[in-house]
């Protein structure tokens, strides 16, 4: 893991105003993610972790402060800037892993791939390569009804690697799974981060899910603390 970071947050403040009203969800928020580490945000619900990856992503903009993820600076950037470096640079894992019911686990995977100028072959083995790596290959022709949970958030995890991201962000990637499943794809992600060089930064309410991690950072009432791991 190197000390240089990939992800850097600094003076981020979050508001939104409704009416009249204004609602603060952080503010002088400072947070930084090493090139190839493994990141939790722990915090109750409501305390801002999932506004905070978004921002991170380019999905929601900040009120005011900057936002940097490898070379790109997501505060100043337009929308169309904004698609493409999030299509080259991030993986979004959620909770409820979003695949289409109609395709299979091999059109699932190849989605964003449809999106570039690659040919037929060279999508095919990334797509193979992909399903190996999260130990899905053997589901290629299966369609998600005909998975489990855990299977499912496999092909979900190589349908945000096929493109070879640096950067994957996710949601409470495991807060639909049971405790076994859980642990399988916490280390399927463990296994990116350490074994790749991915960097990861994971949104959950469950300290089992947080062992995983490197660092473990608390969010809440707006403050931002380190609980485990280095700066």
């Amino acid at each position: 893991m190197a000390d240089t970071p990939f992800v850097e947050v600094i003076d981020a403040k979050k508001e939104y105003v409704i009416g009249k009203n204004s609602l603060q969800v952080f503010e002088n928020l400072n947070f930084s993610a090493p090139d190839g580490s493994f990141t939790a945000l722990m915090g109750p619900s409501g305390s801002g972790k999932t506004t905070l990856l978004h921002s991170i992503g380019g999905l929601e903009l900040l009120t005011s402060g900057s936002v940097r993820a490898g070379e790109h600076e997501i505060a100043n950037a337009s929308e169309s800037s904004l698609s493409e470096w999030r299509a080259r640079t991030i993986g979004f894992i959620f909770q409820f892993y979003n695949l289409m019911p109609m395709l299979t686990t091999y059109a699932n995977i190849e989605l964003p791939l449809q999106l570039t100028s690659l040919g037929r072959s060279e999508r095919k083995r990334r797509v193979k390569a992909a399903a190996e790596l999260v130990g899905i290959s053997h589901r290629l022709r299966h369609r998600p009804r005909e998975m489990s949970g855990g299977e499912q958030q496999r092909v979900a995890i190589a349908r945000s690697i096929v493109t070879d991201p640096p950067l994957l962000l996710c949601d409470e990637p495991t807060g639909d799974l049971d405790r076994a499943t859980s642990a399988e794809v916490l280390d399927v992600l463990q296994k990116l981060s350490r074994g790749l060089g991915k960097t990861i930064i994971v949104v959950t309410h469950d300290p089992e899910a947080a062992n995983y991690a490197d660092r473990v950072f608390n969010l809440n009432k707006g403050q931002l603390e380190l609980a485990r791991g280095d700066k």
